[in-house]
């Protein structure tokens, strides 16, 4: 179809989290290669996740001056989609039909109603589909 990639939040963390430098390492050339080939899409679910997985106390990998700062670099390098009714509409369906946690089942969602076919991400089996999305973790060779 168009090739665009969804990048789950856990990817765009592992970009700041030095703790495993070969995920740091990977997430920063996909992140990259995806921005520059235009291919690169997230959603703002991903982005306040990303703002609350990167700032909290327990774990600081930025402030929160330094997530804005990442957070609007991201809004203007890849295409942003929006949580809208439907998709948690398709999330609630995802969660029933696919036994998907809710927030997984709207990542899920979002893919499937932007006609996005595949996501990166750690939180599903790598290389499965569902109903024409494939779930791809790019950590895995």
């Amino acid at each position: 179809m168009n090739g665009r990639v969804l990048l789950d939040t856990n990817i765009l963390v592992y970009i700041y989290d030095p703790l495993d430098i070969v995920k740091q390492e990977r997430a920063i050339a996909i992140t990259d290669q995806l921005i520059r080939s235009g291919k690169a899409v997230i959603s703002t679910q991903v982005l306040g996740e990303f703002f609350m997985a990167t700032t909290r106390t327990r774990r600081l990998l930025l402030t929160p001056a330094e997530a804005l700062v990442r957070m609007r670099n991201y809004l203007a390098a890849c295409h942003v989609v929006d949580i809208t009714r439907l998709i948690s509409l398709e999330a609630i369906r995802g969660v029933e039909t696919h036994y998907f946690g809710f927030w997984d089942a709207q990542i899920w969602a979002t893919a499937r109603l932007n006609q996005i076919e595949e996501v990166y991400t750690e939180d599903f089996a790598s290389g499965a589909t569902v109903e024409g999305v494939r779930f791809t973790n790019p950590f895995i060779d």
